[in-house]
């Protein structure tokens, strides 16, 4: 699946925003205010890393780990981080994911990449990576009418195509993330409610 990503890399933004627009954007920006004091980040499925310099506009001093399974996905994101030595960077997935203890978790558009299973044990192995502050700023899709279910749906093929993406269809994310024991803090539609982000406090027993 990883070729298929470094085969998008190079038009991955610009397709995004031809797909959904800018609110793709906007959406991911929502929350980032979240991330001013705090220690240690761990973003995963970070794509271009096209966020980069807004994080560190709102927090400079911030060790950020940045996964990402595609090897030109993480060039393009080396040089969005401009000369920052917080940032270290792995080629990998969720089971990549160092032994830390994250205050922090970034994951925009990552979550529509899981059935439902996979999900929940995705949920569970990231939560044992945070310390019981932590917070959660996820963004995804979420379809409300006929046309938004089709658009995800003509998505979901074109990347099947691509990188070969095995699951069809969205998973109930914000469902899974409450049932896991996340809170909700903070929660954001775009115009078209295609897109939500949403700010969870983790919560470890």
């Amino acid at each position: 699946m990883s070729k298929g990503y470094d085969w998008l890399a190079p038009w991955y933004d610009w397709l995004a925003v031809m797909a959904v627009g800018k609110q793709i954007q906007k959406a991911q920006l929502k929350w980032l205010p979240f991330l001013k004091d705090r220690k240690k980040l761990l973003i995963l499925g970070g794509g271009t890393g096209w966020v980069l310099p807004y994080i560190f506009q709102i927090n400079p001093n911030l060790v950020i780990h940045y996964i990402d399974a595609s090897s030109k996905m993480i060039a393009k994101a080396r040089m969005n981080a401009g000369n920052s030595s917080l940032i270290q960077f792995i080629a990998g997935t969720e089971t990549d994911v160092p032994d830390q203890d994250y205050d922090a978790l970034l994951t925009c558009f990552y979550l529509d990449l899981f059935t439902e299973p996979e999900l929940k044990t995705l949920i569970d192995r990231l939560k044992s990576r945070m310390n019981q502050h932590g917070i959660w700023l996820a963004t995804d899709f979420e379809t409300h009418t006929l046309w938004q279910r089709l658009k995800v749906r003509l998505m979901y093929l074109f990347f099947y195509v691509i990188t070969g993406l095995k699951p069809k269809a969205l998973p109930a994310w914000h469902k899974a993330m409450v049932n896991a024991g996340c809170v909700s803090l903070e929660n954001h539609y775009t115009r078209s409610g295609l897109i939500r982000s949403v700010v969870f406090l983790v919560k470890n027993k």
